[in-house]
């Protein structure tokens, strides 16, 4: 199964993100769930330190870490990065649906 892939635009944000956010050494990219209570689940991608119950994998040559039992909601998804009229953003979008140009 693949774990999650990202767009060339993805790699490129994170990479500037996390030189001008100044992220601390032991940190790495979290790609997981918020859960707000059960039925409200989204999706996130921020940096974080690595915890016992996380999993570390390289995915496009960045250190990704991720809660094992969360794979399952986003495993097979692209991370896009848009910047569409001023509004800035990641983005999860299905294999299925993304148009075969934005998959690296």
């Amino acid at each position: 199964m693949q774990m999650i892939e990202f767009t060339p635009e993805a790699i490129e944000a994170i990479q500037q993100y996390k030189s001008t956010l100044l992220i601390p050494e032991g940190y790495y990219l979290r790609v997981g769930i918020r859960q707000k209570n059960a039925q409200d689940k989204g999706l996130l991608i921020g940096f974080d330190e690595k915890t016992d119950k996380d999993r570390l994998a390289m995915v496009s040559g960045m250190e990704v870490i991720y809660n094992a039992g969360q794979i399952f909601f986003f495993a097979g998804m692209i991370i896009d990065y848009q910047d569409l009229n001023g509004r800035k953003g990641f983005k999860f979008l299905e294999k299925s649906k993304v148009i075969p140009s934005l998959v690296p």
